[in-house]
């Protein structure tokens, strides 16, 4: 089979799964990247759907917070999708700068590298990884997430956040454990977090999966602000024979990553 072919059925099999409701809303989004206000009529014109239909369309993504209706019953993009943006270009300027930072880990240690930030006020996210080349490797894939105190970069980053912050994740936040290791209340965690921050790493000790270990250090502002955490994971044995390696690293890269950071 040639590539067109190929590519053909594998857009076939992805058609299924398309949401045409969603992929109407996000059509009505990209018209303002031409057009500064539309109105209902507007959207009708453009892209070919009833009155009624485009005006519940309007109305549900500024009730979504997406666009704001202008004093002549027209909508125009709000600040929040500014923000959006924002929050991708910080995003890929932190993975620009971090990522030689998480290969030369991995080729330091063959464990896997990752870098996460606090996506939520109670969860964090993976956004950039680079995989070990050692067998039994750990491969999260970019965009999990999780609570963070099951995870040692989750922990690393809380050990440096407010107490207002860490106050509102032990509301917020659900205590189920993972596995027998996993921290299984408040006090625990408290524990925990001061006993991060002043050994200035933190560990998954098979937390969130049995077998697997983790080992992570925060990414700090200038002004001690934690922006994100970076980690080596692999399996148990092979990280604790070589803890101090891995803490090495983490910490040598963590430097040189905070000077891009000031």
């Amino acid at each position: 089979m040639n590539n067109s072919s190929t590519n053909d059925t594998v857009s076939k099999n992805n058609d299924k799964y398309i949401l045409h409701s969603v992929e109407n809303a996000l059509s009505i989004l990209d018209l303002f990247f031409t057009y500064e206000e539309l109105s209902p009529s507007d959207v009708t014109r453009y892209l070919g759907i009833n009155r009624s239909t485009a005006f519940r369309f309007l109305v549900t993504l500024e009730r979504s917070g997406y666009i704001s209706k202008t004093p002549g019953a027209k909508y125009r993009l709000s600040a929040k999708v500014s923000t959006l943006g924002q929050i991708a270009h910080n995003r890929m300027e932190l993975i620009s700068l971090i990522h030689p930072c998480l290969c030369r880990i991995s080729d330091e240690t063959g464990e896997s590298s990752h870098l996460v930030i606090m996506d939520t006020p109670t969860h964090v996210t993976f956004i950039d990884k680079c995989v070990g080349t050692l067998w039994l490797k750990m491969d999260i894939m970019l965009g999990y997430t999780q609570y963070a105190h099951i995870t040692a970069t989750g922990k690393a980053i809380l050990a440096h956040e407010s107490d207002q912050f860490i106050n509102q994740y032990i509301r917020s936040a659900e205590f189920e454990p993972q596995t027998p290791n996993s921290i299984k209340d408040v006090k625990e965690l408290l524990h925990l977090l001061s006993q991060i921050k002043e050994q200035g790493y933190s560990c998954d000790s098979e937390e969130a999966e049995i077998g697997l270990t983790c080992y992570a250090v925060p990414l700090l502002s200038i002004s001690g602000r934690p922006v994100a955490a970076i980690s080596s994971s692999g399996p148990t044995t092979r990280m604790i024979a070589n803890k101090e390696k891995h803490l090495q690293a983490l910490r040598s890269a963590a430097e040189q990553i905070q000077k891009g950071l000031q």
